[in-house]
């Protein structure tokens, strides 16, 4: 067996520093599970379908893992990787992703682990590729490494009450510190004490729905708070937003009804790349003031108002844009379509089985909106509460304020994501099965879901403030988003990234 004197990742000497997609210290699974506080979020990972969905996530996202990692040729690999993903999820860990490779992205992941569970790391990790891999000392702990070829090596070291697992070389110096500390203080990074994760993301570095922001850098918290769960964030533009407060112009005469979720937001186009299609576009409410509601009489009764000096002008001027626009791409997205009436009055989103968005020009008692519309709104039902509008009138650093009933929303978000795909997983097909997990793991934590608040202030000209207060963290939208990424079901309206096409309304391409 050969053995060296360091790791590759030492063999050079001193390497220029590697800016990481993403650096997380998590105080792990186990932590919340001790929360006797949490008892909603107790309740939902109590539940049998919680269970199934773990189980389904784990081996999917071991399958994942092998491919990404290009572990060996064993096709055991990824049963022997899901083994090891209950201990990342269970306990206290740290690490950093997203090397300088492309192909062969490097991270580094310390967890604080057991003998025994450290010994079934190494024994895993040598039946995958075949060997014991070669031995390595680096600052007095021996250590193990395997070559998958070129830069692309696989090496863990047990340090003490750590193992330390990683590829490549692009953390050598974050591989460094955290035996030094570990030799000089038992632990990698001080425990965390009051938050139970804290993590920093290069936005420029990651895909998805990530890519929509201006480059920025992302540093998040997340604490237990009585028996929620508190999300914090801080978004740091690379550069100044120019981004101005004006008075809100709330449509409370249109606002009627029982409310079970409210949002708004003013000018959220300044912090995000959008698509030229939708950044021109003429009367684009993220440009804009908008507010978005929904009523509890029953399922789908949603609506959104944003104001408009000359609202009936604007309607026009849409009514030939939208449909150009993004007709081509709704068509071929799931058969739907943007058409104008005879009478000119209205924009119409075609196709959608139940129910048909209009959009109108209404006078309102505080001016003009342009006014979306699932259905045709109550005339006589009740005003909004004003202890819910109190939280918006008056604040001039507000940016995005939303509150909802996350179960309620959470059975609407569920069928309108079927209805705006308008297709169906088959009968008896794995992706028939994972569907079902995803619509029992929904339906089973809907009743639990409570109240969620979500905040976003603006607090320098580059950086905004986001509080979130949630008994499960996320809310109903972001609630079926994950669900439906976990399981590929790929039935719902959005995946795990917008749309790439040309004429995708915030694609920045």
């Amino acid at each position: 067996m050969a053995v060296a004197n360091l790791p590759a990742a030492m063999a050079g000497g001193p390497r220029n520093p590697v800016e990481a997609a993403v650096q997380y210290h998590c105080a792990g699974g186990s932590r919340l599970a001790q929360d006797t506080h949490l008892t909603a979020l107790h309740k939902v990972l109590a539940l049998r379908s919680s269970t199934n969905l773990q189980d389904l996530v784990r081996i999917r996202f071991s399958g994942i893992l092998t491919n990404c990692l290009r572990l060996g040729n064993n096709p055991s690999s990824a049963s022997l990787i899901e083994p090891l993903l209950r201990d990342v999820l269970a306990t206290e860990s740290l690490g950093s992703f997203g090397g300088a490779s492309v192909n062969a992205p490097g991270f580094i992941l310390a967890l604080r682990l057991e003998a025994s569970r450290a010994q079934l790391w190494r024994d895993n990790l040598g039946k995958i590729f075949g060997g014991g891999g070669d031995m390595f000392r680096s600052q007095e702990f021996n250590g193990r490494r395997w070559n998958a070829g070129g830069s692309n090596f696989i090496w863990i070291i047990p340090a003490r009450d750590w193992l330390l697992v990683g590829r490549g070389d692009d953390f050598a110096a974050e591989q460094l510190e955290y035996l030094n500390q570990i030799k000089a203080q038992g632990r990698p990074v001080p425990a965390l004490e009051h938050n139970w994760l804290e993590a920093d993301l290069a936005s420029t570095r990651l895909g998805g729905w990530f890519r929509l922001l201006q480059p920025s850098r992302i540093r998040l918290t997340v604490a237990p708070n009585e028996d929620h769960l508190q999300i914090g964030a801080r978004i740091l533009a690379a550069e100044a937003i120019p981004w101005k407060a004006e008075p809100w112009q709330i449509p409370k005469d249109l606002m009627r009804g029982q409310i079970i979720s409210f949002t708004v937001g003013q000018n959220v186009a300044a912090f995000l790349k959008m698509n030229p299609a939708l950044s021109h576009l003429t009367g684009n409410p993220l440009t804009n003031q908008f507010y978005f509601w929904a009523m509890d009489q029953m399922p789908l009764l949603n609506y959104m108002a944003w104001p408009e000096a000359n609202a009936s002008n604007v309607l026009e001027r849409l009514s030939t844009e939208a449909p150009a626009a993004f007709n081509a791409e709704l068509k071929q997205f799931n058969g739907s379509e943007l058409v104008r009436p005879p009478k000119g009055d209205a924009l119409i989103l075609r196709n959608i089985r139940v129910f048909g968005p209009v959009l109108q020009a209404v006078q309102g008692i505080d001016g003009q909106y342009l006014f979306l519309s699932s259905f045709p709104r109550s005339l006589n039902a009740r005003p909004a509460p004003e202890g819910l509008l109190v939280q918006i009138e008056g604040r001039t650093n507000l940016v995005y304020y939303d509150w909802e009933l996350t179960g309620r929303r959470l059975q609407e978000w569920q069928m309108l994501s079927k209805m705006i795909a308008n297709r169906a997983a088959p009968e008896n097909s794995p992706a028939g099965d994972d569907a079902l997990i995803e619509s029992e793991w929904l339906g089973g934590l809907a009743p639990l879901a409570g109240n969620t608040v979500t905040e976003i202030t603006s607090v320098a000209p580059n950086e905004l403030s986001v509080t979130r207060k949630a008994p499960v963290g996320l809310t109903a939208v972001e609630l079926v988003l994950l669900a439906d990424w976990l399981c590929e079901a790929n039935s719902g309206p959005i995946h795990s990234a917008p749309p790439a096409g040309p004429a995708s309304p915030l694609s920045g391409k």
